[in-house]
């Protein structure tokens, strides 16, 4: 392999794209790189449609972390690869340091890895003044790779914790959207659940955001249908939309409140549309709704009610739901499945 001049432009092209994917995965706060992008949806659709046979959430939920691990290895390992194989376009590049006679294919691979980690033996050198550069530029390539991953890492975790702080916030709320409108009608006002909706749109509208600069964070799913954001997010909404259209006598300052909310949640619905989610093209199936009928203060017919709810944001919700495992009909009942 030693001595070929295209294998350098093979390594410089696989060079670059590591490091492409890296920074537009983890710096561009919108979306992923091509790679991260192709690679982690097909394996998400590859265990969703196992998912759909076997009901495996401990698999799905398993992902996630796996997923992270593995995207970070390819950078690392093809940033490797392609170093190696500019070690090995010519045979000065590399040579061993007592006898300088040139390296072989896998002395080059152990040459590309310690110089990439910046571990720096000595025992293997460049062979001419030419590529006495290229070295410090893998370290420094390999240094900047490692931090960038580690950083990323970390930023992850912190955000999985608040995607599970915001969906076990919701679900105290309730089980259901009828179980949060029980629990916050007082007398057909509503003002509790404004009261509990306000410290929620902020960490929302917030999550909207780290979603697109950490798109690997669609990938995080619980088995736990408590600390399901997709669920949580859904069931907020269908209650947010049935108070404030079918409770006409509540106050201006609530239906305000309850606008905003319903505009927070669709804001973060139009982020997932741009990156991650496509609507279904059916609308969702809704539940019977005299109980929520028999609830104070409404007094829209079901039949509004339903219409109200037949718009293109109970598509991408559904989409959601159904995109991190779960089914539409689990944000309407009232007990976890």
């Amino acid at each position: 392999m030693i001595g070929h001049h295209w294998l350098g432009i093979v390594g410089i092209l696989l060079i670059t794209l590591a490091n492409y994917d890296a920074i537009k995965t983890t710096l561009s706060a919108s979306h992923s790189g091509p790679l991260t992008n192709r690679s982690i949806s097909t394996v998400w659709t590859l265990l969703l449609a196992l998912h759909q046979r076997h009901r495996c959430h401990r698999v799905l939920s398993a992902a996630g972390p796996w997923l992270t691990v593995g995207l970070m290895t390819v950078w690392l390992l093809l940033a490797l690869v392609g170093w190696w194989l500019l070690f090995c376009s010519t045979e000065d590049a590399v040579v061993n340091a007592t006898t300088k006679a040139p390296a072989n294919d896998v002395e080059r691979l152990y040459y590309a890895g310690y110089t990439l980690t910046t571990l720096g033996y000595g025992d293997f050198v460049p062979g001419s003044d030419t590529w006495r550069l290229a070295p410090p530029l893998a370290a420094a390539n390999g240094f900047f790779l490692f931090t960038l991953t580690i950083t990323y890492m970390l930023s992850i975790m912190a955000n999985v914790t608040e995607k599970r702080h915001v969906a076990l916030s919701i679900h105290a709320l309730g089980n259901s959207p009828l179980q949060i409108l029980r629990a916050t009608h007082d007398n057909g006002k509503y003002t509790s659940l404004v009261q509990q909706l306000q410290p929620l749109q902020q960490a929302i509208s917030r999550l909207g955001q780290q979603h697109l600069a950490y798109p690997i964070l669609h990938y995080y799913h619980d088995t736990n249908r408590q600390k399901s954001l997709p669920v949580a997010l859904a069931k907020l909404y269908q209650a947010l939309v049935i108070a404030q259209i079918a409770c006409p006598d509540i106050d201006h300052a609530t239906r305000q409140q309850l606008k905003t909310g319903i505009v927070t949640l669709e804001n973060f619905l139009a982020t997932l549309d741009s990156a991650f989610i496509d609507p279904t093209p059916t609308l969702p199936e809704l539940p019977s709704l005299a109980e929520y009928q028999r609830l104070p203060g409404i007094t829209a017919a079901h039949q509004e009610i339903h219409l109200q709810l037949a718009t293109r944001q109970q598509r991408l919700l559904a989409a959601y739901v159904h995109k991190d495992g779960w089914a539409w009909p689990n944000v309407w009942q009232n007990e976890s499945s």
